[in-house]
Formats: structure tokens, C-alpha cells, sequence
């Protein structure tokens, strides 16, 4: 996206700083409602976006009760991060409790109230790649090892560390945990039922119903 003639991404690629993180994060909230009213007024929806500044975004869902130790962990990392020439978070953590209903045979959580935390961030204020991804591993794991957190599939989850010390999302070892076998086996039969060619049956979408190696 292009503000006065400069791209955002490279202009913040080229300022790694702390100062401008603390910026970026607050220009985010604030800019919320100011956003949202002019797309209402010019195509009478105030959430329609069809340019943003690239951004890393990963969700999960835990128990309300779970709620506070999901978000201070990620403050605390956040926090941490505050003059590392790696990584700076650089915009500010989002939630909301969701009422999940009985509705898909393929859904990471059972019927309920159940509170959402997201971690996001632009990764232009990463030294590289590999930075981001080690601090959002670091997140992930403690919401999923220690709150029992079910991602969000829709964005970055499945963070895992090779041998070789690099950094992925998106791991078979964790994507095959998150459906039940009852479930991978109803859905693969409907699956079967409506497309026996397999002409859909490719992708991520396949790797959440294949079993799990030991």
C-alpha cells in the first residue's frame, strides 16, 4: 500500500525500531474507528479492504478462563522483544469471546464460549524471516502446551523447528492433531461422496486428514 507516493512496507523495512513500533501499534488502534467510518461512508461497508501493508497473523482458541494468561504471556514477549535487532512486535495483540456453535463436522473446537487470542504483527521489522517465526513459535507453544489453545486454520499456526534450526509453520506433525479420527473419517466419507475424482483434494486442506506418523 502507498501513502503520499511511498510504499509503506519498504519505508518501515528500512526503520527496525523500537520507537517505531511503539507507533505503529498505537497508529493501529486509533486508526480503527477513523477507518471504519470512511469505508461506511464510501461503499457502506465499514470493513471493506482491498490494499493493506503485508502482516503476520496467528489466532487461537482457549478457555475463557485461560483468558488472562494467554494475553499477558504475549505481552510479556512482546515486551521482551523492546530493542532486539531481530524482531520488534510492533502491533498490539487482539481478542474477542466467541459463542461457537454445532454447525461443520470439521471444526477445531466443540460447541461454546470460548475466547480468541490473536498475535499479530508486520514482519518488515524483522531482521529476517526466521526472527518473526522463533517469536511466534515461542507464543504458540506456550498457548498450545500449557493453555491447550486450538488454532485458528484460516492463519499462521503449527510453528516447528527443524534439525537443521530453521523455523516453519504449518507442520504435518501438528496439522494432522487437530481433527479427531471420528472426524477426519465422517468428513473423508462426505468428502469421498462429492468429489470421487479427488479433483479438490489437494493442498493444506488435505494434510489436517491424513494420520498422524508415530
Amino acid at each position: 500500500i502507498k501513502i503520499v507516493g511511498v510504499d509503506v512496507n519498504d519505508m518501515i523495512g528500512a526503520l527496525r525500531t523500537e520507537q517505531v513500533a511503539h507507533i505503529m501499534s498505537h497508529e493501529a488502534m486509533t486508526n480503527i474507528p477513523r477507518l471504519a467510518r470512511k469505508l461506511a461512508n464510501r461503499v457502506n461497508d465499514g470493513f471493506f479492504l482491498t490494499q493493506s501493508p503485508a502482516a503476520l497473523a496467528a489466532a487461537y482458541f482457549v478457555a475463557p478462563d485461560k483468558a488472562f494468561a494467554a494475553m499477558d504471556y504475549l505481552r510479556k514477549v512482546q515486551l521482551e522483544s523492546k530493542g532486539s535487532k531481530d524482531f520488534v512486535w510492533n502491533l498490539p495483540g487482539e481478542f474477542r469471546f466467541i459463542n461457537v456453535q454445532d454447525s461443520a463436522v470439521l471444526q477445531p473446537i466443540t460447541p461454546g464460549l470460548w475466547f480468541n487470542a490473536q498475535m499479530i504483527s508486520f514482519p518488515d521489522l524483522a531482521a529476517t524471516h526466521q526472527a518473526w517465526k522463533r517469536d511466534f513459535k515461542k507464543v504458540e507453544d506456550f498457548w498450545v502446551k500449557e493453555l491447550k489453545a486450538q488454532p485458528h486454520m484460516g492463519k499462521l499456526f503449527g510453528f516447528e523447528t527443524s534439525p537443521e534450526g530453521l523455523t516453519e509453520p504449518f507442520a504435518d506433525s501438528y496439522t494432522c492433531t487437530i481433527y479427531t479420527d471420528a472426524q477426519k473419517g465422517a468428513f473423508s466419507k462426505f468428502r469421498l461422496k462429492e468429489d470421487p475424482q479427488g479433483l479438490f483434494a489437494t493442498g493444506l486442506g488435505m494434510k489436517f486428514l491424513q494420520k498422524c506418523q508415530d
